[in-house]
């Protein structure tokens, strides 16, 4: 019974360590495609493009 409950402790601590790791992965992904997209906005803006003249 007590290594039972050791398990479970043991998978409950490495399952949080997975969903922080997926956590913080989704966060990376998150800033560098607002980088990304800073940029894309930066060398729109000195090309002269905006989104109005692609639809035309």
């Amino acid at each position: 019974m007590f290594n039972k409950n050791k398990n479970n402790t043991n998978y409950d601590y490495y399952e949080n360590m997975q969903l922080n790791r997926i956590y913080y992965e989704l966060e990376e992904l998150n800033r560098r495609i607002r980088n990304l997209n800073n940029r894309l906005r930066r060398i729109e803006g000195f090309l002269g493009l905006t989104q109005d003249e692609e639809n035309k």
